[in-house]
């Protein structure tokens, strides 16, 4: 069984303790967690279910570092006839081909796509 323990001690007590005195320490902070340079780090919401990088539903959160390397298989926003669309970089020897999931055999070149930035987490709600 896998479980988390955000700092929380290991002895046991009886009786009532003070609301959130299991969690002391450190206080969990979203911007430390995601290790993204601040400047660059934008936060958009998914319209479209995906599953290119792994299932993304509509109203998922999308973190994205515009100054974060891409590279081959990433998952990436790009501008694609003034419209931001999400897409995977795949190389084909030198050049740079955005991938589609929609249309598989659809992929835009670098040259006529422009690379806003490069998705570095997905934030979805967990439902049962």
């Amino acid at each position: 069984m896998n479980s988390i323990h955000p700092n929380v001690s290991s002895h046991s007590t009886t009786g009532f303790s003070a609301a959130g005195g299991d969690f002391r320490g450190k206080r969990l902070s979203l911007d430390s967690l995601l290790e993204t340079n601040p400047a660059s780090t934008f936060f958009l919401r998914a319209e479209e279910k995906t599953t290119l990088g792994g299932v993304i539903h509509p109203g998922d959160i999308l973190v994205v570092d515009k100054s974060a390397d891409t590279k081959n298989g990433c998952l990436v926003v790009a501008v694609v006839d003034g419209e931001m669309v999400l897409r995977q970089v795949v190389h084909h020897g030198r050049q740079i081909r955005l991938h589609s999931e929609k249309s598989p055999g659809e992929q835009e070149k670098y040259c006529q796509a422009r690379i806003w930035g490069k998705v570095v987490y997905v934030l979805h709600p967990v439902q049962p």
